[in-house]
């Protein structure tokens, strides 16, 4: 499908958008500089609008790891106590110590720990194309993709060194636990057969503890770097919305207002779209019931959708989206692959879903080995799968007017 004097692919390969862009470096704003002019040249009128990021979730993180360490070396020092104070100040200092985590985290997630980090100012670009038809409430679709990139100097280490140091934590607690409970009916029914298990168990704690805080310690040598070319992540879904908002241009839809995205500082906690959401939360709660979000994340080696998600009992992510591009897919002769995932819905949709709006999300997951590293690179794209996410995008948002006109 040719939509502009570029495929998309070309697009993709001849610009930033497959080329390091950190947010924070020349990059970033060469990349806003990119999308206006491409979208100005097309008479698309962009905009932009600033924002406000942090590095404070990526340091608060290594914070919280180092808190994690520390307790578990706090629980060693008070399981070797003498009964009763082994058990009671164990289980107290667990009972605070996982508290203190959670709340942690939950305050970091939503932005009230941002003194940790340095503060900045981005944008995100953005453009609308208004329906033939003008009412008061038309309804809306969100296209939305991130356009900044991010590498670690260590790629390989550093999801498993937090699943390491998580796993860990949770399983010394556990353990800890256990013989803190065990102590205190030794101590108070004097049962004297149960100290070889609570010696055991102390002993595995400690093993255990002794990795948990080497892994801490390495995980702090893990920095951020400017050296991934982001060609899957992201540049890849901004290519896609480029050549989508070409298209809607030439093919206005009748019911329909367009909303294009180009999100920047995702890689850093999604303050791209978190920003968006902020500013126009009155717009997006009153047409939420009339409105959808197709977030684009990455398209590589793949086309790929989230379908079922959550870390403990997987729910379907959304309630129509996700048939229908299944349908629209096979309509189309067009491959693209329905995956479960805990951890994909943590991207630019997420703000929007969490204001009950039906979202869909893009994902190539199998190549994911390569994000976050320099071997994220346009040779791990393919033109023809870039194509057919123009295609079922273009079509799916195409079926979505003819839904909603009927």
């Amino acid at each position: 499908m040719a939509l502009s004097d570029q495929t998309t692919f070309e697009i993709l390969k001849n610009s930033i958008l497959s080329q390091p862009r950190m947010m924070g470096t020349k990059g970033e704003k060469e990349t806003t500089r990119f999308l206006f002019d491409f979208l100005n040249k097309q008479g698309l009128a962009p905009f932009t609008e600033e924002i406000e990021w942090s590095t404070a979730i990526l340091r608060g993180r290594k914070l919280l790891f180092v808190f994690l360490g520390l307790s578990i070396c706090l629980f060693n020092v008070f399981l070797r106590l003498t009964p009763p104070y082994n058990g009671i100040l164990s289980l107290v200092s667990i009972l605070i110590s996982f508290v203190s985590l959670v709340l942690f985290a939950i305050g970091l997630l939503n932005d009230k720990l941002l003194f940790l980090g340095k503060q900045a100012k981005g944008e995100n670009v953005i453009c609308e194309i208004q329906p033939e038809k003008q009412t008061d409430k038309p309804a809306i679709v969100y296209l939305v993709a991130h356009s900044d990139s991010i590498s670690m100097n260590l790629p390989k280490f550093n999801i498993p060194f937090m699943i390491s140091m998580l796993l860990g934590f949770l399983l010394v607690i556990l353990l800890a636990i256990a013989s803190s409970i065990i102590s205190l009916i030794i101590y108070y029914q004097n049962n004297l057969e149960s100290n070889l298990a609570i010696q055991v168990i102390n002993i595995i704690i400690l093993i255990i503890g002794i990795l948990v805080v080497l892994i801490v310690i390495a995980s702090l040598f893990v920095k951020e770097v400017n050296t991934s070319p982001g060609a899957c992540d992201n540049g890849s879904g901004s290519a896609i919305l480029l050549s989508l908002a070409v298209y809607f241009k030439k093919h206005t839809l009748k019911n329909t207002q367009m909303k294009f995205i180009w999100c920047t500082a995702e890689e850093w906690g999604i303050y791209g779209s978190k920003g968006y959401v902020k500013t126009h939360k009155e717009e997006i709660i009153a047409n939420k019931d009339n409105s959808y979000v197709i977030n684009i994340d990455m398209v590589g080696s793949e086309l790929a959708y989230l379908g079922k998600t959550g870390l403990i009992r997987k729910k379907e992510l959304n309630t129509k989206l996700n048939d229908l591009i299944e349908e629209t897919a096979k309509e189309n002769e067009i491959e693209a692959r329905r995956f479960k995932s805990w951890m994909a819905s943590n991207s630019d949709l997420a703000p929007f879903k969490k204001e009950k709006i039906e979202v869909c999300s893009f994902t190539a997951m199998n190549d994911f080995k390569f994000v976050h590293s320099p071997k994220d690179t346009i040779d791990k794209v393919k033109p023809e799968k870039l194509d057919d996410a123009v295609q079922l995008l273009s079509k799916l948002i195409e079926k979505l007017e003819n839904n909603i006109a009927n």
